[in-house]
């Protein structure tokens, strides 16, 4: 007897195929988009930083400064040693406690760019890098105010006893007007501004103030402000501090970047990081707060 083998048409075939094709390519799909999306979201770095100059700050709608390059140097490092492609998302703020706060809750992903310095009561909130700058902070006075030319009691209390102090509370400049006040002026009157840079025109118009910036944003403001009349009571100056990148606690960031900028060979020993510091400060500024 003959037997019959059986055998499906083409054009079920076919059909059968093509929806088996379709499902591959749909679960592809799935995978491939969940896959981009993980990866769109791990591989981003988000930077908070303070609206800050000459550090990180805003022109022409283009992010600039001297962390924002120093941001640059590392992520390309980042690229070429660790196999790390990172897409950098900038998040800009205008008040020093809000930034301070926002950067704490980054996560693993996040970076914070503020000339922040490192203290250990910071310590215990965030995670710092190496340093990236030396801090010093100048005592300033109104041009016309008279200099204090000793650390005598007397001769302090006679030139800023009957000023007010203008700082920006929560930050090292605030610490020294407070050690002002406690050793030397007790009656010290003390009033909160948001940036140096209001403190500093408040100053060169109004003899009664006086108040401590960062060495750089006061050589910024009168870069921008010449014609402001402003004094160094270098008697005063502080420069017991260093600036440093924060990070929220447990964030890999922290062993990648001392790599990159204080391993062996690191960026701080290198010929870009100097330049990077003479391109916004001159050289002279640049020479006094490079870090060794």
């Amino acid at each position: 007897m003959k037997t019959e083998s059986y055998s499906e048409p083409k054009a079920v075939l076919l059909s059968i195929n093509l929806k088996s094709l379709k499902r591959a390519l749909v679960i592809t799909i799935l995978l491939f988009t969940g896959n981009f999306i993980f990866s769109q979201t791990a591989d981003t770095l988000t930077v908070d930083y303070l609206m800050r100059s000459p550090l990180s700050f805003q022109e022409n709608g283009e992010v600039k400064g001297i962390e924002i390059d120093l941001i640059k140097e590392y992520t390309a490092w980042l690229k070429k040693k660790k196999q790390i492609d990172l897409n950098v998302k900038y998040n800009v703020f205008n008040d020093f406690d809000a930034f301070f706060a926002a950067t704490q809750k980054l996560g693993k992903h996040g970076i914070g760019l503020g000339g922040v310095t490192v203290t250990k009561e910071r310590a215990l909130e965030v995670d710092f890098t190496a340093p990236y700058l030396k801090n010093v902070a100048f005592c300033i006075t109104n041009g016309n105010a008279p200099e204090i030319k000793t650390k005598n009691a007397d001769d302090i209390v006679r030139a800023l006893g009957n000023m007010s102090a203008l700082t920006i509370q929560n930050t090292s400049l605030n610490k020294y007007v407070n050690e002002l006040k406690k050793q030397y002026i007790p009656e010290l009157k003390v009033v909160y501004s948001n940036t140096e840079g209001k403190i500093l025109d408040e100053i060169s118009k109004n003899v009664l103030y006086f108040g401590y910036v960062d060495a750089i944003g006061f050589w910024f403001f009168l870069k921008t402000y010449p014609q402001k009349v402003l004094k160094i009571q270098k008697l005063l100056n502080q420069s017991r501090e260093e600036m440093a990148f924060v990070l929220p606690k447990g964030s890999k960031h922290k062993v990648l970047f001392n790599e990159f900028f204080t391993g062996p060979n690191g960026f701080k020993s290198t010929a870009a990081y100097r330049a990077i510091l003479e391109k916004h400060l001159g050289s002279y500024m640049a020479q006094n707060v490079a870090v060794n």
